[in-house]
């Protein structure tokens, strides 16, 4: 705008604004696994279905848009772009440490059987087999993802202060990325699963000063 000076900014300004940046390191993953799941699961062996969210490598959160139309308005030639709904991405990206005894990926395979209606392999083995999908209250459940920064720690507390809170809500696991083994240079076997939600919320977190 005409009449306004630019901001005149110190070199320890320019500084501190530079280096109070957001990492994407640090974050914590909430995963509850639905309850008629849980009885799927349970005779697998050293799996810790409550700290399952430590072996979480990698998430990629979504984003979402606005769906607009075009509107002529009075004056001539001029068309506007007005915005009627949000359109959410449905895909939520998780990639997770597979431990020794792959109870990461039986965990999601058994998972979605549930989903799919497999009771038992055995007969799911046979060319000729049916099964019917599940009620979607059985196996959808809300997932949140926690993003915080690793200086923002209260030692009194012991609780690292939340920035910003994603809750994905009515998620699910939609599908299994294939997964490649080779006798090539071994290297840390992932497993890397989509969830389908209906929509995410974000919610941030006061805190005292984000800038120290």
């Amino acid at each position: 705008m005409a009449g306004i000076l630019p901001e005149k900014l110190r070199v320890t300004d320019i500084k501190s604004r530079l280096l109070n940046v957001a990492q994407t390191s640090q974050y914590r993953l909430t995963l509850p696994v639905p309850s008629a799941v849980k009885s799927r699961v349970s005779d697998l062996s050293g799996i810790d279905l409550d700290n399952i969210n430590l072996l979480c490598s990698e998430a990629n959160l979504p984003g979402s848009s606005l769906a607009t139309h075009d509107v002529t308005n009075d004056y001539h030639g001029v068309t506007e772009k007005m915005a009627y709904r949000r359109i959410y991405d449905d895909t939520l990206g998780l990639t997770f440490y597979v431990d020794r005894n792959y109870n990461v990926i039986r965990l999601f395979e058994r998972w979605i059987d549930y989903i799919s209606g497999i009771t038992d392999p055995e007969k799911y083995k046979s060319p000729f087999t049916n099964q019917r999908v599940a009620y979607p209250k059985t196996y959808k459940n809300d997932i949140f993802l926690t993003k915080f920064e690793k200086d923002h720690y209260s030692e009194e507390s012991s609780v690292r202060k939340a920035i910003l809170e994603y809750t994905f809500v009515q998620a699910f696991p939609r599908d299994i990325t294939a997964i490649p083994v080779s006798y090539e240079a071994s290297q840390v076997l992932k497993c890397s699963v989509s969830f389908s939600f209906i929509r995410y919320v974000v919610e941030k977190t006061i805190l005292n000063d984000v800038s120290t």
